[in-house]
């Protein structure tokens, strides 16, 4: 990992977002850029009638913002990390953010999220969908609680998922989650959540009277399909390393962070229809919404991004 983007929004204290992004850079001896999308817009009305001052109170606002994300990289340089910042005027900060990507061409974007105001859970806003959507590049939505000295990281697999085609998703979820164990000093784990048919749901009396092998079918399919992917990491279901659990996945990932003390979750999004908020499915809300350790967010090998720079 080269270059990290930590994207900032000023409204909100940066500080937890600036430590972890301090402590990868250091990992991984990678650069760090600091960046801000903004936009006022009592500027943009209020000299409607006047483009030539419109432009420059624009470039002042900016100005004003550069300085804010100097002063915030002045303590990252005294660290020894290589530190650069850019500004940028739009109005659409989710696609600002997305554009700024695409011209950096970071290994990774850190984006902070914050509580929403129900009893302190975490909701997506607007501009974390767009950028869980549109990014090319991983995405790390960052929340404010520490990591453990040993950074805990879970990669959550799903070999038979039909948006899957090939495990290609599963493969770049293991991927990642393996550079961050490898080459941050980190513990890595293997989820893979899964559900049987239950029994109620069966009309067939033929596979009434064999439920219980139909279920073994089952097991027995997913456990191929993950020792498949897993022996490329030399694991196995087998493995300390590895839990298969069955249950609604959503539930089963936010209770075993917390169970664990997990500090990275790594989940995969796959377009499953042409509605925008389709991409990123509500298990990942749920997730997001309900833990208090961080979500990185992967997209597999060869995904497009909609957005041009």
């Amino acid at each position: 990992m080269d270059k990290i983007l930590v994207n900032l929004d000023l409204k909100h204290d940066p500080t937890s977002l600036l430590q972890k992004a301090a402590v990868m850079a250091n990992q991984y001896g990678a650069a760090l850029e600091l960046f801000c999308c903004c936009y006022n817009r009592s500027i943009t009305h209020g000299y409607m009638f006047d483009k030539e001052q419109e432009l420059k109170a624009e470039h002042a606002y900016i100005r004003q913002v550069e300085e804010k994300l100097e002063k915030l990289s002045l303590p990252l340089i005294e660290q020894g990390l290589e530190v650069g910042f850019d500004v940028a005027w739009n109005r659409h900060r989710g696609e600002g953010v997305v554009r700024q990507v695409l011209r950096h061409q970071p290994d990774l974007l850190m984006h902070g999220i914050q509580p929403h105001t129900r009893l302190g859970h975490y909701l997506f806003a607007s501009v974390d969908w767009q950028i869980a959507r549109k990014s090319p590049v991983p995405v790390l939505f960052v929340k404010d609680r520490p990591w453990n000295e040993i950074t805990r990281i879970t990669a959550c697999i799903d070999p038979l998922h039909e948006g899957d085609e090939h495990a290609k998703l599963d493969r770049e979820i293991m991927a990642q989650s393996y550079k961050l164990a490898q080459e941050g000093m980190g513990e890595l784990r293997v989820l893979h959540c899964y559900n049987t048919l239950p029994h109620e749901a069966i009309f067939d009396e033929h596979l009434i009277t064999d439920y219980e092998a139909l279920q073994d079918k089952v097991e027995t399919l997913h456990l191929r399909r993950c020792n498949l992917l897993l022996e490329e990491y030399g694991l196995s279901t087998d493995s300390y390393q590895v839990d298969m659990l069955k249950g609604e996945s959503d539930l089963i990932i936010s209770n075993y962070a917390k169970h664990n003390e997990i500090d990275i979750i790594t989940m995969g999004a796959v377009a499953r229809s042409v509605f925008d908020r389709l991409l990123v499915g509500s298990t990942i809300e749920h997730v997001v919404d309900h833990v208090d350790c961080d979500v990185l967010l992967v997209k597999p090998d060869g995904f497009i991004c909609p957005v041009e720079e």
